[in-house]
């Protein structure tokens, strides 16, 4: 009786593993919830020149740098396209935007456009969102979902 008992529990056992899918094999990269079907927003802090944050698939992967009061941080990119081509921003066919997100707090943060990098200008502390944008001929082609940005002293 033991051993039937037993030999019934092991297969069970035995077919849930296989069912379940346990194996070797490494998730897709949607099953990862990764896919390379949109653009990537690399953002760079110029002042050390390193990639600090990167954007794909509608969420980010870590954060801004924080924002001195009375002070600005200077970013640039790397937009990388669907067909995982890097978009050269020129500041004149395409260029990097900035924008409050909505419902953000305006009064923390100023913003300025260069073209191929922006400035976020720490007006006083707190924490608002913003946006990155790709701009085609002036127009917004692609944007960020928000990001936060802080503030302080």
């Amino acid at each position: 009786m033991f051993k039937k008992g037993f030999t019934l529990i092991l297969v069970l056992l035995l077919g849930v593993m296989v069912f379940s899918g346990c194996g070797e094999s490494q998730p897709t990269e949607e099953e990862a919830g990764h896919s390379d079907n949109g653009v990537t927003f690399e953002i760079i802090d110029r002042s050390i020149d390193e990639v600090v944050d990167y954007h794909h698939d509608d969420h980010w992967h870590s954060g801004l740098p924080e924002i001195p009061l009375n002070d600005n941080i200077s970013l640039g990119a790397n937009i990388i396209d669907e067909n995982e081509e890097e978009i050269e921003l020129d500041g004149e066919h395409h260029a990097l935007g900035i924008d409050f997100a909505d419902d953000a707090n305006e009064d923390i943060v100023s913003l300025d456009e260069h073209g191929d990098h922006v400035h976020i200008i720490g007006e006083k502390e707190g924490e608002t969102e913003v946006i990155f944008q790709l701009l085609h001929d002036g127009e917004v082609e692609h944007e960020t979902v928000p990001i936060p940005a802080e503030v302080a002293k």
